[in-house]
């Protein structure tokens, strides 16, 4: 489990959890943002120059949203499980 309190590993999936004051303490080479806004423009700034590759949130979490989405259709085509045909 990954913990904010360690300096190889913060949580990108809460909103502004890298910030300017903790961006400098990631050590990843490619940061994927697992929520709306996990970074702020602060920190953006700083991982860009450090070289970091970052996974934009919009395309993150772009496969929950496509999901929730189909679930969305199905229910309201009446659909209670299994494959839809």
């Amino acid at each position: 489990m990954c913990s904010s309190s360690r300096a190889d590993c913060h949580p990108a999936a809460i909103e502004n959890q890298i910030t300017e004051k903790n961006a400098n303490q990631v050590q990843a080479r490619i940061l994927c943002e697992g929520a709306n806004g996990p970074t702020t423009w602060q920190a953006d700034a700083i991982i860009d120059a450090k070289g970091i590759f970052t996974v934009p949130d919009i395309l993150g979490n772009a496969g929950g949203v496509t999901v929730s989405y189909f679930e969305w259709v199905q229910d309201r085509q009446g659909f209670s499980g299994g494959r839809a045909k």
